[in-house]
């Protein structure tokens, strides 16, 4: 045989042999890529990326044979997240991109292999999220989603058309869970910081304080009712409520109410359920303020620099002289003539003829009686509030009113028997019996 035909058929047999063992190598890449050494642990999860069931499906061979020491022998088909475009849905168009996303790092959140995890995600979703967003975790009081490591129950992991990556636009996010709260929008007043949005007055991850509130109790209405709050700086006497753990929310709504100031009930229940023996079933004549259910007209709700939370100064002795400066309360619904005169025909009707009986009890100098000597506060049993009896240090004093239809009397611990009458000054009336007590 000539030897340059023998040469040639040597090397035709040796690119015949070589390009089988190409083949071969390339073909027990393909279907050893995970039963070797090298890949075995890529598929061994609870989860399996579909697209491992073949690994050209994402790789290409660049080198062969593989593997070479030093040397690639495999490629990405595409870049990422052109990539995992080919089989998922492209995305990075909305307003609100998350940045893995927006940097085409599919990989960044996901294994592309196989996880334990759903989705594929490369740790647990709490922990994950946790690696870019501790400070959104870590509080004593965590959101429950937060609590539960479901920080997708409120955000998308990919993008959104709202700010934070929410599912939803603001507030109506929240009313998906809090549809109390969605509902007291209905209502006939609603707390302005409700309309301003959840996160008024609400962290939606997490705080040190119960509710998610960023401040502690009242601190978080005092950022906008400041007036309350520097009033209590300077208060000698605090509604017992606010110090409570509840504070503002014993009485108040947070959110909404179909009463005035937000009033868990109406006002004059509201202080009721606390003061409940204010009143009792024998008073058929109520206070004015009180009749209307406006205890504030007298009493603050919240502090005051005048005892039993006043809203103007009242003497807290039983003997007060009428002064310009006493009886402020009382003056801001009565008139002043009422004690000015000392004889009137029209100031009061607590008067002998013209001699103004109120004058002549109250302006005294040395033993000026204040109005709680004779009357009921709150409410009695006749129209003019006087009552039946009233504290007298240790002593319930009696006062024995009787009331005609042109004057009456009484005859208290404190004198005789007295009589007084607007049309005949200082006459008894014929029947001054028990029977004439009344209203």
């Amino acid at each position: 045989m000539n030897p340059k035909s023998s040469h040639v058929l040597c090397l035709s047999a040796l690119i015949a042999i070589a390009a089988l063992t190409t083949a071969w190598s390339d073909a027990a890449a393909e279907v050893n890529c995970t039963a070797g050494p090298c890949h075995a642990k890529l598929v061994k999860a609870e989860l399996v990326h579909p697209a491992t069931e073949s690994c050209d499906t994402c790789h290409e061979s660049v080198a062969t044979p593989h593997p070479q020491a030093g040397k690639k022998g495999f490629k990405l088909a595409q870049e990422q997240p052109a990539l995992c475009f080919g089989c998922h849905d492209p995305m990075g168009k909305k307003s609100h991109v998350h940045p893995p996303v927006q940097d085409g790092t599919c990989t960044t959140c996901h294994d592309p292999h196989a996880s334990a995890q759903a989705k594929l995600l490369t740790q647990p979703p709490k922990e994950l999220c946790e690696t870019c967003h501790a400070e959104k975790t870590a509080f004593k009081h965590p959101h429950g989603p937060v609590s539960a490591g479901d920080c997708t129950a409120c955000h998308t992991p990919h993008e959104s058309d709202s700010k934070g990556l929410l599912l939803k636009q603001g507030d109506d996010l929240c009313f998906g869970c809090h549809l109390d709260v969605a509902d007291a929008r209905k209502m006939k007043n609603v707390h302005p910081a409700l309309e301003g949005g959840c996160t008024t007055c609400h962290d939606p991850h997490g705080a040190e304080h119960p509710k998610l509130l960023a401040e502690e109790g009242a601190q978080v209405c005092y950022q906008c009712h400041a007036e309350v709050g520097e009033a209590l700086k300077t208060a000698t006497v605090v509604h017992a409520p606010i110090k409570d753990e509840k504070g503002c929310a014993s009485c108040h709504s947070p959110h909404a109410s179909d009463n005035a100031k937000l009033l868990l009930k109406p006002q004059k229940e509201t202080c009721l359920g606390c003061h409940g023996t204010i009143l009792t079933k024998n008073m058929t004549v109520l206070h004015g303020p009180i009749n209307d259910g406006m205890c504030v007209a007298c009493h603050s709700p919240h502090s005051s620099l005048n005892p039993k939370l006043l809203v103007k100064s009242f003497p807290e002795d039983p003997y007060a002289p009428y002064a310009d400066t006493q009886y402020e309360l009382c003056f801001t619904c009565h008139k002043r003539d009422l004690l000015q005169y000392p004889d009137t025909s029209f100031a009061t009707g607590f008067r002998d003829g013209d001699r103004n009986l109120h004058y002549l009890h109250v302006n005294n100098k040395q033993k000026g009686r204040s109005c709680k000597l004779c009357h009921n506060i709150h409410g009695g049993d006749n129209p003019t509030l006087i009552a039946q009896t009233v504290p007298f240090g240790k002593w319930n004093l009696p006062l024995k009113f009787v009331k005609t239809d042109t004057g009456g009397g009484c005859s208290p611990g404190c004198h005789k028997p007295l009589w007084y009458d607007r049309e005949s000054p200082g006459r008894k009336p014929p029947a001054a019996e028990p029977a004439a007590r009344g209203n």
